[in-house]
C-alpha cells in the first residue's frame, strides 16, 4: 500500500496551492462582496493548466486522473469553495462526454471550448424544480424530428449556466418510460436556449447558479450522446465520478478551518496561556484534525478506485457525505474556539459556515449518500460470510 504521490500529481498540487495563494485567498472576501462571477480568477486558472484535466488527450486536453483533479479541487477549495466550484465545474459539465461520447463527438463540441486562450464553460444540467434527488421526474423532453430532437423544459441549479457555451442534457425521449426514458445531449447555446432565475443563495457566492429554459430548441440527432434511454445509466456512473471532487472541495474547508482555528488558538490568550493550551480547545483541534485527515483517505481512495475501474459508488458516496460533514463540524468548531472574533466578517471563518452548507446539498444530498452507501452494504451482505452462522429468529420468535 503506497500513499505518496507521483512527482507530476505532487507537482500538480504544489502549483494548485501557490494559485490559491496568490490568487484565491487574498481575493475570495472582496469577491464576494461584489457578488459576481470570478471570471478573472478562473481566467488565470485556466491559464495556468488547473482546468479541464479529465478531457483525454484525443479530444486536446491532458488526459490526468481523478486523483489529480482532487489534488487541485482541495488546493483551491482550501481557499474558497465557491471559487474552486467555479474553477472544477467543468469536470463535471463534461464528465458525462467522457464517459459515453465518441472521440469524434469530444473533438467537435469540447476540444474547441478547452484548447482557445479564452476559458469557456460547460453546464451540466440535470436538476429541475421538481426532480432533484428523484432523477426518474425529469419533464425536460427531447422529441425526435427527423435528424434533430426538440427539447422543451427548464433545468434550474444549474453551475456555471450564465457563463456557459455548451450544455450537457438530460431530457427525457420517452417519458412514459421515465427513468429508462432519459436521454443525454450536448447543446450549444443557441436559439431557445435562455438563462433564467439566477439564485440568491447564503454562502458560496463566488459561484453562479441559475435556470436553463429550453424553448423548442432544434437539437441535432448527433447531439445524442451513447443511445436513447442510456441517460441514467450516465448520469448515476457521471455522479459517481466526480462526487470525489465536491469531497475534496470540502477537506479542503475542513483543513482550512483547522488552520484557523488553530492558528488562533496559539495568538489568543486567556487567563494568562494561549487558548490552544486548555485542554478543551485542544480536544477540539484533535478532532477536527482527524476529520480532515479521514476526509483526504476517503477521497483520494474514492479517486483511485475510479481511475482503475474499480465499483466506487459506495466509496465515492462515504467520500462525499463524511467530507462535507466534516467541512460543516469544523467550520462550526473554529467559529467556536475563535468566539466572538469567529462571528465577524472580518474574519474568514464565518464564510467557511456559509460555505460548507452547500457541499452537504448538491451532487446529492448527504441523505441521499448515506441511502447509496446502506444499500450497497446490504447488497454486499448478502454473500457475506463472516464465520458466525445463526438462524436469526423471526419478528414473533423469543429473543432469548
Amino acid at each position: 500500500m503506497d500513499f505518496a504521490l507521483t512527482q507530476e500529481e505532487k507537482e500538480l498540487a504544489e502549483r494548485a496551492r501557490e494559485f490559491t495563494r496568490e490568487y484565491i485567498t487574498p481575493r475570495a472576501h472582496e469577491l464576494e462582496r461584489r457578488n459576481e462571477f470570478p471570471m478573472e480568477v478562473v481566467q488565470k486558472a485556466y491559464e495556468v493548466g488547473l482546468m479541464n484535466l479529465h478531457i483525454p488527450e484525443e479530444a486536446g486536453g491532458p488526459g490526468m486522473s481523478l486523483l489529480a483533479e482532487t489534488l487541485v479541487s482541495e488546493a483551491t477549495g482550501y481557499g474558497c469553495a465557491g471559487i474552486a466550484t467555479s474553477i472544477m465545474c467543468n469536470n463535471l459539465a463534461f464528465a458525462p462526454l467522457v464517459i459515453a461520447a465518441t472521440i469524434d463527438q469530444l473533438k467537435e463540441y469540447v476540444q474547441p471550448l478547452i484548447t482557445g486562450k479564452k476559458v469557456q464553460f460547460g453546464a451540466f444540467c440535470l436538476t429541475e424544480r421538481k426532480a432533484g434527488s428523484d432523477v426518474a421526474s425529469v419533464a425536460t423532453t427531447a422529441v425526435r424530428d427527423g435528424d434533430e430532437y426538440i427539447m422543451n423544459g427548464v433545468k434550474c441549479f444549474i453551475t456555471n449556466a450564465p457563463q456557459a457555451s455548451l450544455f450537457t442534457v438530460f431530457a427525457s425521449t420517452q417519458p412514459e418510460l421515465r427513468h429508462k426514458g432519459l436521454s443525454v445531449f450536448m447543446v450549444p447555446k443557441t436559439k431557445g436556449v435562455k438563462i433564467g432565475h439566477v439564485e440568491n443563495k447564503m454562502g458560496q457566492l463566488n459561484s453562479v447558479q441559475s435556470e436553463v429554459v429550453f424553448k423548442d430548441v432544434r437539437v441535432p440527432a448527433e447531439c445524442l450522446v451513447g443511445k436513447e434511454g442510456e441517460g441514467f445509466k450516465i448520469a448515476m456512473m457521471t455522479l459517481d465520478k466526480t462526487r470525489a471532487g465536491i469531497a475534496a472541495i470540502a477537506t479542503g474547508v475542513a483543513q482550512r478551518a483547522l488552520d484557523e482555528a488553530a492558528r488562533f488558538a496559539n495568538i489568543r490568550h486567556q487567563f494568562g496561556r494561549p487558548i490552544g493550551k486548555f485542554q478543551g480547545i485542544g480536544f477540539m483541534l484533535a478532532a477536527m484534525g482527524a476529520r480532515a485527515s479521514a476526509a483526504r483517505l476517503l477521497t483520494r481512495y474514492a479517486a483511485w478506485l475510479a481511475d482503475h475501474n474499480m465499483p466506487v459508488s459506495k466509496h465515492s458516496a462515504f467520500a462525499k457525505f463524511f467530507a462535507s460533514d466534516a467541512a460543516m463540524q469544523n467550520a462550526i468548531d473554529a467559529v467556536q474556539i475563535m468566539g466572538g472574533y469567529g462571528y465577524l466578517t472580518e474574519y474568514p471563518v464565518e464564510k467557511l459556515v456559509r460555505d460548507a452548507k452547500l457541499l452537504q446539498i448538491y451532487e446529492g444530498t448527504n441523505q441521499i449518500q448515506r441511502l447509496v452507501a446502506g444499500n450497497a452494504i446490504l447488497k454486499e451482505s448478502v454473500d457475506l460470510d463472516t464465520g458466525f452462522h445463526v438462524e436469526y429468529p423471526g419478528r414473533d420468535a423469543p429473543l432469548f
